[in-house]
């Protein structure tokens, strides 16, 4: 076993008014050192300690070690909010990093590479693993941090260490396997690099992975993202439609067999594969829970058969006539094109076009809408005069283009799109929201 990381004790920067922890007498400012004589180290710590019926807190307070008792917490949030926490920074080299290829000149926060197994718990960002030691391990299994997401690319090691710019073996599947024994749920992930893990590389991670399963319950295939800011990185093949047909080829057949000896197809590719190769995409029950939607695994039949759903409640005809324009990315244009237009346009009064974006910015083999700035769905609108063709009354943008801190990947926000434009830039999340 390795030794414990030393940490520091979380600071507490709230506590709300009449909760437990205000009536025990703990202040803004102290430290939380243990709970019930458990060390702790974060977010996570605090509500897993806290969540007994009585509670023994240790704070340090001005140099000084106080200990709070709260004999009747029944189980209720303490009322504790702490700062934030110090985010665990990766020291791979992935030859495929989409953090390495961002031009210089944006926002600070858009350099940090994460490889926080407490990230991948709390909010499903992925992680290599690479950092992770026994003592994480053992974290992990004790507190049923469930699911994880986990990066694997390879179970080769050699290729594995190739794809992560690492130069010893990591031990991923004993680590995977350890999670596995203690009923851990995880799903995996597979960037996809034509020439290096791809083909027979390919099949033997997924036939490796599958053994996992359940524990590991699904694994996505993603093609790897490329921009044009990599002069000074490896080369690496795009996926292009004829690698997107192969790998459609080499996984179906392989779905088909995990479907009847597991009853899910377990390897989902990513949706980019299908509209990269001019393919249909399975339908929703293909994805089963949609466990891995967020990185664009099954995103489109789920819009779909929202779509279908909710158009049923469109209005048959609007009020005062008016004209919209959607923009969005090129990969989904075709979709927006066959399947939404022309439900939308069956409204009287009601007129929709479409504004598919090249991606200069990040460059042409970017196609998806989440990575579109707003210099170039402004430069987009504006060229031909579209604006003024489709006398647009209002413009729509996909809420995936937009953090939470509602900027796009160039700090544009819509607000400065509309007051640019000198009509209203709508972001939304679902054609209903049209109408209400």
């Amino acid at each position: 076993m390795s030794p414990a990381r030393v940490v520091k004790s979380p600071g507490i920067s709230r506590v709300d008014k009449d909760s437990p922890a205000a009536a025990a007498g703990l202040l803004s400012g102290d430290r939380v050192v243990r709970i019930n004589g458990h060390a702790v180290h974060d977010l996570i710590d605090l509500q897993f300690y806290g969540a007994d019926e009585s509670l023994s807190i240790e704070v340090q307070r001005e140099g000084k070690r106080l200990v709070f008792e709260i004999p009747d917490a029944d189980y209720q949030p303490l009322g504790i909010h702490l700062e934030p926490d110090r985010t665990g920074c990766c020291g791979n080299h992935c030859i495929f990093c989409f953090v390495d290829q961002n031009p210089p000149g944006m926002r600070d926060s858009l350099y940090v590479k994460d490889e926080d197994y407490r990230l991948s718990f709390l909010h499903g960002n992925f992680v290599t693993m690479t950092r992770i030691g026994d003592h994480e391990l053992q974290r992990i299994a004790e507190q049923r941090l469930s699911p994880l997401y986990i990066s694997i690319h390879a179970v080769q090691p050699g290729i594995r260490k190739k794809l992560l710019g690492i130069k010893k073996d990591d031990g991923l599947l004993a680590k995977l396997r350890f999670l596995a024994e203690n009923n851990i749920e995880m799903h995996g992930q597979i960037v996809l690099c034509p020439g290096i893990n791809d083909g027979p590389v390919l099949t033997e991670t997924v036939d490796t992975l599958a053994a996992l399963f359940p524990h590991l319950r699904t694994c996505a295939v993603v093609p790897v993202g490329l921009t044009r800011h990599r002069s000074r990185l490896p080369g690496l093949m795009p996926v292009t439609p004829q690698a997107a047909e192969s790998v459609i080829r080499q996984i179906a057949p392989v779905q088909k067999s995990f479907m009847r000896g597991l009853g899910e197809a377990f390897v989902y590719l990513a949706d980019e594969f299908y509209l990269t190769a001019g393919r249909p995409l399975p339908d929703e029950a293909h994805y089963g829970e949609f466990w891995q939607i967020e990185n664009g695994v099954g995103m489109t039949a789920a819009f779909l058969g929202d779509f279908e759903r909710i158009s049923a409640t469109f209005p048959d005809s609007v009020a005062r006539p008016e004209s919209v324009l959607i923009v969005t990315g090129q990969l989904a244009a075709p979709v927006l094109e066959r399947h939404v237009l022309p439900v939308l346009n069956r409204i009287r009064n009601f007129r929709a076009g479409l504004v598919a974006v090249e991606n200069r910015f990040f460059g042409h083999t970017v196609t998806v809408s989440g990575l579109l700035t707003g210099g170039d769905m402004m430069h987009a609108l504006r060229s031909e005069d579209l604006l003024s063709k489709h006398q647009t009354d209002r413009v729509l943008l996909p809420d995936n283009c937009i953090n939470t801190d509602g900027l796009l990947p160039d700090d544009r926000t819509p607000e400065t799109m509309q007051a640019e434009l000198g009509i209203p830039v709508q972001v939304i999340s679902g054609f209903q929201e049209l109408w209400n």
